[in-house]
């Protein structure tokens, strides 16, 4: 089953280009289970969607933090 989840960036390094956005995308789109991503700089927010039978949304935000971006779930 696929779901979305929305992350927003809260720690000191943000999304601040084009190449942040690639770069996170390049980052969680070769995980199992991720489907798309869509990272947004102009709002720093990330949106993932997932298979839940793959991945969890907890898995998808230590992959961001080891990459330096501190985030949470905003829906």
């Amino acid at each position: 089953m696929f779901k979305s989840v929305t992350f927003e960036v809260i720690g000191d390094q943000h999304l601040n280009c084009e190449k942040c956005e690639q770069r996170v995308a390049r980052l969680l789109t070769p995980l199992q289970g991720v489907r798309q991503v869509r990272a947004r700089a102009l709002d720093q927010r990330i949106e993932v969607l997932f298979d839940t039978t793959a991945v969890q949304p907890v898995a998808l935000a230590e992959c961001l933090g080891e990459a330096g971006y501190q985030t949470k779930v905003v829906s």
